[in-house]
């Protein structure tokens, strides 16, 4: 067995360059694998790097060719000849772009690997042989397997949830509906109105989980503009509020200003964006405090804007507000709210809609405001 620090006789008529030797040190300080090799593919110098991803044990003899690996496979499997392989290609003047191949070690491991080979001339032009350097990414492909794996996983449980949030929907609709139609109570006509406008409303978000089934569409949240009014939105948000801001003895302060001005959007979508917001500031508010909800009209911009005396939110955290399953602890020792997808479906309503959506905060107990933006006014107020 040949010194890994020692060229083999032979393989270099004309050494007046200083390969392989000036390439030793250089090769024996990379913290990658790396190694050169001849132009007939015989090993030159490899670093112990190299030794241990091949193998620990590996010899280096004659018959070892371009690498030490006991085999190199596309990665569709097929068996790949030595002689086409990257250290090759680069050994024969070529330089190959960086090539991840499907690897068996001499000791048996299987590994993923990119192979980057290039091509070392002599003063002269001619080529004197290769040096190459491998990257494992063996586990990073493991990674992106068991994410790709989760991700389906989530997916079926996604299409589940959604099937069995449907079927009790069409009994609860019937049921509302006949109290409203039955009963004589305004009080109870109201409270039928709102159960099935909200069951109208999940009705439609099951059936985009259905379609979509995976968190990343509310990016791209379907949306059927209608002509509305701001009255609506306001009710249809607020209907997802009330009960909680109830519970809590919490004051909420509702300025709408020419409530019966007509917007081109969906109100059901605007009324999940700005429900959701809501019950953000209703669950980081304490008890009997203050919300205040305002909305009005700029031009043809429709404007919300949800202020609470909360929590507030950290200037480092505010970047990653919309981030999907982003949550927050209320206060310390206690838990946190929701799935962190309120305000992750907020912004994709409001950018389905070509508007935005906007949090400030002046830090940790100084409360928040969440601003919406959405160019759906049919005319100026």
């Amino acid at each position: 067995m040949n010194n890994e620090n020692t060229p083999l006789e032979g393989e270099f008529n004309d050494l007046d360059n200083g390969w392989p030797e000036s390439y030793a040190w250089a090769i024996e300080q990379m913290p990658c694998p790396a190694y050169c090799c001849s132009p007939t593919g015989a090993l030159v110098h490899v670093n112990a790097a190299a030794k241990r991803i091949w193998g620990d044990a590996c010899p280096l003899v004659q018959d070892m060719q371009w690498d030490g690996f006991e085999t190199l496979r596309s990665l569709d499997g097929q068996l790949l000849d030595k002689k086409s392989s990257p250290a090759a290609l680069a050994a024969g003047g070529a330089s190959p772009c960086p090539t991840e191949l499907l690897a068996v070690c001499r000791d048996g491991q299987a590994r993923r690997i990119v192979i980057h080979a290039k091509p070392v001339f002599h003063a002269g032009g001619e080529v004197v042989g290769a040096l190459c350097c491998l990257t494992d990414i063996s586990e990073q492909r493991r990674l992106q397997e068991r994410e790709r794996d989760a991700a389906h996983s989530r997916e079926e449980f996604l299409a589940m949830l959604a099937h069995e949030l449907r079927n009790p929907l069409a009994p609860i609709m019937s049921i509302a509906g006949l109290l409203q139609r039955a009963n004589n109570d305004p009080v109870v006509s109201k409270m039928a109105g709102v159960v099935q406008r909200q069951t109208r409303q999940l009705a439609r978000f099951i059936a985009d989980l259905l379609d979509a089934s995976r968190v990343d569409c509310v990016h791209a949240l379907p949306v059927e503009p209608r002509i509305c009014t701001k009255r609506e939105i306001v009710n249809l948000s607020l209907d997802a509020v009330e009960t909680l801001v109830r519970s809590r003895k919490q004051r909420l302060i509702v300025e709408v200003d020419n409530a019966d001005a007509e917007l081109m959007c969906d109100p059901e979508r605007v009324a999940q964006a700005l429900g959701n917001v809501l019950c953000n500031a209703s669950a980081f508010t304490p008890d009997g405090e203050e919300i205040c909800l305002r909305v009005f009209i700029e031009g043809n911009v429709l404007r919300a804007e949800v202020i609470d005396c909360g929590a507030g939110i950290a200037a480092e955290d505010l970047q990653h507000i919309f981030e999907p399953f982003e949550r927050r602890a209320l206060a310390p020792g206690r838990a946190p709210v929701g799935a962190g997808l309120g305000l992750t479906i907020a912004k994709g309503v409001c950018e389905a809609h070509g508007g935005s959506i906007y949090v400030r905060s002046a830090g940790p107990g100084m409360g928040t405001t969440v601003s919406l933006a959405l160019p759906v006014a049919v005319c100026a107020a």
